[in-house]
């Protein structure tokens, strides 16, 4: 069994006496920039009356020049979007004068940047400033481009407070957007474990397009409004990714719900399998203790969404880490 627990760097190795230096700056100005579905949620995530959070991911004329002004006065520059050159947006913030500035690494931010360096195309100014990625994965592949690292979580999910009991009939829950992504999200290792275990109901999401050769014990879902009743009727979620964003949303979700999860990584409250036999194994476990009664909701799970990902916990801290950057 292949567990590992790995947190965040805890808030209190973070600085405490911050309270005199807030009285003194009533307000905290943060331009993020990059992919726009993240950015769009920041401001309302972090934003008070201490923290003006400014969504400058568009690029509108009207937007361009609003981006331009805010460069110059900002306390803090937060880009999501990983990189070791010097593209147009990094390149505007230093002409401008922006000091303080966030680079955060997620989805195949690395794989472009992984072929850069090896080119040879890197910035020494972009290799120094300061660097977050999604997940402890992520930031160990970024160091390994020579660039000074962190993992600091930036997502989140709604702890479920009441979850639905585990569903009476066992099953598994998979997830595959695209054919052509078939090989990235391990979509062979699904087809060989599912033709293996042909006893147990495997539901596939995410699908939209396309089609897939899958055993008879897989149903394809084509669109789900609401994930809602999926998780309520699903026993365990795997996911076999062999190169992911960051923690997958599903992860922290299914966990949320109090749901049983096989992952590539290593998550807090989820098991961590690296190949198809690996995850038979566990499968089959989990099934028995499922047949005979045993199979509580995943309690550690739920316990890692309320400490680590949910929404005031993840808020919190990225308000602290950004103050004391401004600080500094």
């Amino acid at each position: 069994m292949h567990t590992q627990i790995v947190d965040p760097v805890p808030s209190s190795k973070l600085p405490r006496q911050l309270s005199a230096s807030r009285s003194q700056r009533k307000l905290y100005r943060v331009v993020v920039h990059g992919l726009r579905y993240f950015c769009k949620m920041l401001p309302e995530l972090v934003g008070n009356e201490q923290w003006d959070i400014r969504d400058r991911a568009t690029h509108t004329p009207r937007q361009l020049a609003a981006l331009v002004r805010d460069l110059r006065t900002c306390d803090l520059v937060f880009s999501w979007q990983g990189r070791i050159d010097l593209g147009p947006f990094l390149l505007g913030a230093r002409t401008l004068g922006a000091k303080k500035i966030v680079i955060f690494w997620c989805g195949s931010d690395v794989l472009r940047a992984q072929k850069l360096f090896h080119e040879g195309k890197k910035d020494s100014w972009v290799m120094q400033q300061i660097h977050w990625a999604a997940s402890p994965s992520l930031a160990e592949e970024v160091r390994a481009l020579g660039v000074d690292c962190e993992y600091v979580q930036a997502s989140f999910v709604r702890l479920i407070e009441r979850p639905a009991p585990l569903p009476s009939e066992f099953s598994v829950l998979v997830f595959l957007p695209r054919p052509d992504l078939a090989e990235l999200y391990g979509w062979d290792q699904i087809v060989e474990v599912a033709r293996s275990l042909p006893n147990i109901k495997f539901n596939l999401v995410g699908l939209r397009e396309g089609q897939v050769d899958a055993p008879s014990n897989v149903r394809i879902h084509r669109w789900i409004s609401s994930m809602s009743p999926i998780y309520d009727q699903t026993t365990v979620l795997w996911r076999p990714a062999r190169h992911d964003a960051g923690i997958a949303f599903m992860v922290l979700e299914a966990m949320s719900h109090g749901r049983h999860v096989l992952y590539t990584y290593p998550v807090r409250g989820a098991v961590q399998v690296k190949n198809a036999s690996e995850a038979l194994a566990h499968l089959k476990n989990l099934s028995a203790l499922h047949a005979v009664g045993e199979l509580p909701l995943n309690e550690m799970g739920r316990e890692s969404i309320a400490n680590i990902y949910q929404r005031d916990v993840v808020r919190d801290d990225l308000r602290r880490r950004w103050e004391e950057i401004i600080l500094a």
